[in-house]
C-alpha cells in the first residue's frame, strides 16, 4: 500500500481582514475533501486529472452552499451595504 497517494483539496472563504491561519473563523467557510488513490491512478495523468476535478468540484459546491447560506442568514459581517 506504499504506492497509494492522498489527495487533499481545501477551500476557505474568509474575511480579507482576518489574519492568515487565525484560530477563530466566525464568518468563514472551510471545506475540505480527502481521498486516496492507487499508485496506478497516481501515475496516470488522465486518471489523476479526473480525480482532482471530481473532488474539487464537490468541495467548491459545498463551500459555495455554506457561504451563500451564511449570506442569506445575514451571518457575514463584511457584507456590502446598499448604496443610494
Amino acid at each position: 500500500m506504499a504506492n497509494r497517494r492522498r489527495i487533499r483539496i481545501r477551500i476557505e472563504i474568509d474575511p480579507a481582514e482576518e489574519a492568515e491561519g487565525a484560530a477563530a473563523r466566525l464568518d468563514g467557510v472551510d471545506e475540505e475533501a480527502v481521498c486516496e488513490v492507487t499508485g496506478a491512478t497516481a501515475a496516470s495523468p488522465d486518471e489523476m486529472e479526473e480525480k482532482l476535478l471530481e473532488n474539487s468540484y464537490a468541495v467548491m459546491r459545498r463551500a459555495l452552499a455554506s457561504h451563500f447560506a451564511a449570506v442569506s442568514k445575514g451571518g457575514l459581517s463584511n457584507r456590502r451595504q446598499p448604496t443610494d
